[in-house]
């Protein structure tokens, strides 16, 4: 995902590009509206459900942003539409379309709804939620960036989404994570910025620039406890990337920021915070075994070499940094750093992957954009995670920034370009035909929609058909992703806004 261009795909809604300073040294890595839910079942809660099961079937969901659709008059409100899963897969017959409702006049204006979706079961009832990144004026003051939520439950999704967190737009620019960070096994919403708290507690310390709501919330949008914490100075906060894993394998998520360095402010970095019941520990900046900063535009976290720790895979999308000159990201690149017990592995080095590695489909040309829309998921069954990675800047047969997207597999000794399998709409099997400027994978996500423990491949385009955008579904099996049966769909197909909506310019499953 590119996190130079309007609206964030997963991380928040608006242009980034400034710093952070850390609380601790530098860490070099050591080399060593909602429409009737349609075909799905009703479901009494377990005490397990899967993150992304939004009305408790048992089958994975997947929710798709649109977050220029025009609503009620306004040009950009934003839309989510919903497919659900099944054991069939995915089906647009079984669809929820959510629009920001009442939120159409000039005293209460709204932007980017669908922005930076991701899901959690934030109340403890066992449906996953849904939660977005929205711009919105609340409660006659400046305008700010918010985070809402769309409650789960057997019908599907709520059509009213509730307010999580909001700060003026000059605190935060919507980037949020969500994770257990503290080890209560309840997911907590960690934020940029120190929310109202700042006009609530006016006698109270203002250094604080991070904050974290502790779960199980309350469907008012309510939570037990919050905690106020530095990373960095507020304004260096506003642009960062921000994601949630468990790096050290202890069952408790981590936190990776990934924004620029202070000291040297044409490159990216990617900091590592480690969680616990004490809060977060600082690891410093993650580095190359040449001591270079791994940074980018996107950040997962996953196991790919199933060692029981999650992996840091950074996308460095853009390639136009004075410090690629000494890096190897031509086109872009993916930075995997191994996780350990103590935040990264003292025993596999980190690596850097892009078109000119060994085994990877094409070449690395400048602004192909490789480490866009990044997504983590096991796409063959074998219990090794995959990445997915949209490279929407990519040209071939002639056309510009036609775009594709590359699926790497997940092994024994960590991420690897051997087996790498590649995808366009000019593949075989695949609808749609490649054009100038389409940018087809600006964003990816990875999704068992069917539930056989093999994870399909969603393709965003947000930029197809003039802006109106479009998503592609690919199946999975022993050999991982394929492109026979694969299908396409839009805005319109579902009965939601469409015309420049860009659907697809967010995708969470």
């Amino acid at each position: 995902m590119s996190h130079r261009r309007t609206f964030l795909s997963r991380r928040g809604p608006f242009v980034i590009g400034a710093g952070i300073a850390l609380a601790a040294g530098a860490l070099t890595v050591p080399v060593v509206n909602a429409a009737t839910v349609s075909g799905t079942a009703a479901a009494t809660p377990s005490a397990k459900r899967l993150h992304d099961d939004f009305n408790g079937d048992g089958y994975p969901d997947l929710a798709i942003g649109a977050p220029y659709s025009k609503v009620g008059g306004l040009p950009t409100a934003g839309a989510v539409s919903v497919v659900y899963g099944s054991s069939s897969g995915l089906s647009t017959s079984r669809k929820q379309v959510l629009t920001w409702p009442g939120r159409d006049t000039s005293d209460t204006p709204a932007t980017g709804y669908g922005s930076g979706l991701q899901s959690a079961d934030l109340d403890g009832d066992g449906y996953a939620d849904l939660l977005s990144s929205v711009g919105v004026a609340m409660m006659d003051v400046d305008d700010g960036c918010a985070v809402v939520v769309n409650w789960g439950g057997p019908k599907g999704l709520s059509a009213i989404p509730t307010t999580l967190a909001w700060s003026p737009s000059s605190e935060w620019h919507g980037q949020f994570a969500v994770g257990d960070v503290d080890g209560d096994k309840h997911p907590d919403l960690v934020t940029p910025g120190a929310d109202q708290w700042l006009s609530d507690h006016p006698d109270e310390p203002k250094e604080e620039d991070t904050t974290v709501r502790h779960g199980p919330f309350t469907r008012t949008g309510g939570s037990p406890k919050k905690d106020y914490f530095t990373l960095d100075p507020r304004d260096a906060l506003q642009n960062a990337v921000f994601t949630a894993g468990d790096v050290t394998g202890d069952g408790i998520a981590d936190l990776v920021v990934s924004t620029s360095d202070p000291d040297e402010p044409d490159s990216r970095g990617t900091a590592l915070f480690t969680g616990g019941k004490e809060g977060f520990t600082p690891r410093g900046w993650l580095k190359d075994t040449k001591g270079r900063l791994i940074g980018g535009e996107d950040v997962e976290i996953g196991d790919l070499d199933k060692d029981g720790y999650g992996d840091i895979v950074v996308g460095h999308s853009v390639d136009s940094y004075d410090s690629d000159v000494e890096l190897p990201t031509k086109g872009g690149a993916l930075g995997v750093v191994y996780g350990g017990p103590d935040g990264v592995s003292t025993i596999r080095e980190p690596v850097w992957i892009n078109q000119d590695t060994a085994g990877v489909p094409g070449v690395g040309e400048h602004g192909d954009g490789m480490g866009s829309g990044l997504s983590v998921g096991d796409t063959n069954g074998d219990g090794y995670l995959d990445v997915a990675t949209g490279l929407p800047g990519e040209d071939f047969d002639g056309i510009t920034d036609a775009g594709s997207v590359l699926v790497l597999r997940g092994s024994a000794s960590g991420l690897t370009g051997t087996g790498a399998k590649s995808f366009s709409q000019n593949t075989r099997g695949v609808p749609g035909t490649a054009e100038k400027q389409d940018r087809f994978g600006a964003e990816t996500a990875l999704l068992d929609a069917n539930a056989d423990k093999k994870d399909g491949l969603i393709v965003g385009d947000p930029a197809e058909n003039a802006g109106n955008g479009s998503l592609w579904v690919f199946s999975a099996g022993s050999g991982g992703i394929g492109a026979s049966g694969s299908f396409s769909f839009g805005a319109a197909t579902l009965g939601a806004p469409s015309a420049g909506a860009r659907f697809g310019a967010a995708v969470g499953d």
